[in-house]
């Protein structure tokens, strides 16, 4: 029995990742061959239809548990590398909604340069972010994702009160999420952080350097 369980193990394992990668080679192959086409071929490429769109809109809808990535450059190498991951839990509550629950306010803060603003982000609640989702591609299931803005009210900044809000970059090129309906798992990237002061972006965050994936375990 003992010798049962230990094969076991690996398999699982090589599974996970099995599964991963096959969202990451989804992703990528999709938009490498999306951004080789021509006018003439897109205008000959079958789309899904609208049933098929809306019927994949309604498989991935439920609740996810797993892990927020947050990923920046490496300032020796230059190369993005994982600098943390907490567990979270996201829902996506219909066929336009993603909604992502305890997203920790220090990984909004890590790449903010004004140290004051900085340590007053980080040390508020874990925030919840809304994103408008909608669903491209049925095979596999690929969908945008546009986060809305947060609003973090009154805060102190050169010495004065003003209005803090963060915001991720929107990108269709990198700003996507897709589901593998085989294991029932789902992953999505958001890029960058933004800081807007009474409304107007100041470049405070190093935005373009900064990502963040959220990747779960099978749906509930």
């Amino acid at each position: 029995m003992e010798v049962h369980v230990q094969s076991n193990k690996p398999k699982r394992t090589t599974m996970k990742r099995k599964n991963l990668l096959f969202l990451a080679i989804a992703f990528l192959a999709t938009f490498s061959l999306a951004s080789c086409l021509n006018d003439d071929y897109e205008s000959k490429a079958k789309l899904p239809s609208a049933e098929e769109l809306k019927a994949a809109s309604k498989l991935i809808q439920g609740s996810y548990q797993g892990k927020i990535y947050q990923y920046g450059l490496n300032d020796r190498t230059g190369k993005s590398e994982k600098k943390d991951s907490v567990n979270s839990s996201w829902e996506i509550k219909d066929d336009s909604t993603l909604v992502i629950r305890n997203f920790p306010s220090k990984m909004l803060a890590a790449n903010i340069t004004d140290s004051v603003l900085r340590k007053t982000i980080a040390a508020l609640p874990d925030q919840e972010i809304k994103c408008a989702i909608g669903v491209y591609n049925v095979k596999p299931i690929l969908f945008l994702a546009a986060p809305y803005a947060i609003n973090l009210g009154k805060m102190t900044y050169k010495g004065q009160l003003h209005d803090i809000s963060i915001h991720f970059r929107f990108d269709p090129s990198f700003t996507y999420g897709g589901y593998d309906t085989e294991s029932k798992t789902t992953a999505c990237y958001l890029k960058g952080v933004g800081v807007f002061v009474d409304g107007v972006f100041d470049d405070l965050a190093t935005s373009p350097l900064t990502t963040f994936l959220i990747y779960s375990k099978p749906k509930l």
